[in-house]
């Protein structure tokens, strides 16, 4: 099952190098609200480029979302679907420099995936060297591992998505974000992968992507899609 997930990443993986996905609309943007102008107008941030637009959603100041991508016959861009990004992903700090398949791969072949996980986690913590910055990060990894989840904040070559799996016997749920495909949730059980993802773009491309594999999937739309565990939820655990 584990090894499902690993293909799914690699899908996206594949993408992070053809650039000209970022902005011919195929896939799902990533946007950052520079600036509001007032008067429904502002500055906003896409990949290197900054503009001014005008949006009927109130945008908030900093934040990161995802969205839609277009340009009509006179040049015109559009966007439309703005999605906020989840707490963990409005930063780029509080991410582990490694390979996301690297990774699930490793964990493939352990017995038992939650209890090395967890010493991994605990060595890191106990460990002389590791900055706080680095502390804090396996910190939150512990405290959602409370729950069952375990979270897995990477950012490899500069591209950061998030990872979340809960197991139990004969089935897995994972949760992932990622830049170029928007947030998606999934069930794996009995061989088959039921699929959420947020943008009818991603759906449209992974199972465009599905029919090259062995995978078989079944992907719906869901525009209500929540990680397992979030910063929030770990702030106000720590509250209490």
């Amino acid at each position: 099952m584990i090894k499902t997930i690993s293909k799914l990443t690699q899908l996206d993986a594949n993408q992070k190098n053809k650039s000209s996905l970022r902005f011919n609309g195929s896939l799902p943007i990533n946007i950052t609200v520079l600036k509001s102008l007032g008067l429904d107008r502002y500055k906003l941030l896409l990949g290197t480029k900054d503009f001014t637009t005008k949006s009927q959603r109130k945008l908030e100041n900093g934040a990161k979302y995802w969205g839609s991508f277009g340009e009509g016959k006179n040049g015109i861009i559009t966007i439309s679907n703005l999605v906020k990004k989840p707490s963990f992903l409005q930063k780029d700090e509080g991410f582990l420099d490694i390979e996301c398949t690297q990774f699930l791969n490793q964990i493939m072949q352990v017995d038992s995936p939650i209890s090395t996980f967890k010493e991994w986690i605990l060595e890191n913590l106990e460990k002389d060297e590791t900055k706080k910055e680095t502390f804090n990060i396996f910190a939150q990894m512990l405290l959602a591992l409370k729950e069952q989840i375990i979270h897995l904040p990477l950012k490899h070559k500069n591209q950061i998505n998030i990872l979340q799996i809960k197991a139990s016997n004969n089935t897995i749920e994972f949760y992932c974000a990622f830049e170029n495909l928007g947030p998606m949730r999934g069930l794996l059980s009995d061989g088959v992968l039921n699929l959420e993802v947020l943008f009818s773009k991603t759906q449209y491309f992974l199972k465009k992507q599905m029919k090259k594999s062995d995978i078989v999937s079944n992907i719906s739309i869901n525009k209500q899609i929540e990680p397992f565990y979030s910063f929030d939820k770990l702030i106000l655990d720590l509250k209490g």
